[in-house]
């Protein structure tokens, strides 16, 4: 009789073991959890991501755009800078799309809201007056002669009197040759 009960005991535990052990049902229910909780991991980062992506591509749009801006004040820019060197077909541009002879930098500028006021400035000035310019520019602000800006700049003398005829007439230079504002800011 103990003998039967002890093997019976047996019987229970090795039955025990098989469904309550680590391949029993409750590690498999364990298990399923694990994943369920995975797979709604999976379905949040997908739903996160997907929102990271679209806030990407919305920012990338709005920096083509503002560097669409960019540009196009660059080209009026350089279209100012011909029309103020003579081109014809440059001054007909210009007079067509801003209907004023005077102030053009100001309107071109203005044209262009979406472009922050520095940067169209320090666009403008590195267009419009560059390098040879801001050189020209710092000379006569120290009361130095045209031809002595020129040999600063290394440029030939008369290339010197067509910068000061455009820098005048783009309102860097007053008519005796000294920066205006807008001059000491190209400096700047």
């Amino acid at each position: 009789m103990w003998t039967e009960a002890f093997l019976i005991f047996i019987i229970f535990v090795l039955l025990g073991w098989m469904l309550f052990s680590g391949e029993g049902r409750f590690k498999t229910r364990k298990l399923r959890a694990q994943v369920d909780d995975l797979r709604n991991e999976l379905e949040r980062l997908r739903g996160a991501n997907e929102a990271l992506r679209s806030k990407l591509e919305a920012e990338e749009e709005e920096r083509t755009r503002y560097l669409e801006n960019v540009q196009a004040l660059a080209r009026e820019l350089e279209i100012l800078k011909s029309a103020v060197a003579g081109s014809t077909h440059c001054q007909r541009i210009l007079a067509e799309k801003y209907e004023a002879k005077s102030g053009l930098l100001d309107h071109i500028l203005a044209a262009h809201p979406k472009i922050e006021p520095r940067v169209k400035r320090k666009l403008a000035h590195e267009i419009l007056v560059g390098e040879v310019g801001r050189i020209i520019l710092r000379d006569l602000d120290t009361k130095l002669s045209i031809e002595r800006a020129a040999g600063d700049a290394g440029i030939p003398i008369v290339m010197a009197k067509e910068y000061v005829k455009r820098l005048q007439v783009l309102g860097y230079l007053d008519e005796r040759l000294r920066p205006t504002e807008l001059g000491r800011e190209a400096l700047a």
